[in-house]
């Protein structure tokens, strides 16, 4: 059941992500948590859990990063 809401998931942001561009931000991975109401919308807004990938060379885009994937979490939003 996991696995399948997980793909789920995954299916619904993949449209709405826009990665950064920059060197090395193919590294970067930014873990989000959020909660859902019955509905599928939000309840409340995404929180970076962690960020993983930084380096020296992507640090200037590691902000964005973790904005950008809050943003396609939000344009997602309802999931079904």
């Amino acid at each position: 059941m996991r696995s399948a809401l997980s793909g789920a998931i995954s299916r619904e942001l993949k449209p709405k992500w826009a990665a950064p561009q920059g060197v090395d931000v193919e590294k970067l991975v930014t873990v989000l948590t959020w909660n859902l109401n019955r509905d599928g919308s939000l309840s409340g807004t995404p929180r970076v859990v962690r960020q993983e990938g930084i380096n020296d060379a992507n640090r200037p885009q590691a902000q964005r990063h973790a904005e950008q994937a809050i943003r396609a979490v939000q344009l997602a939003a309802p999931f079904n």
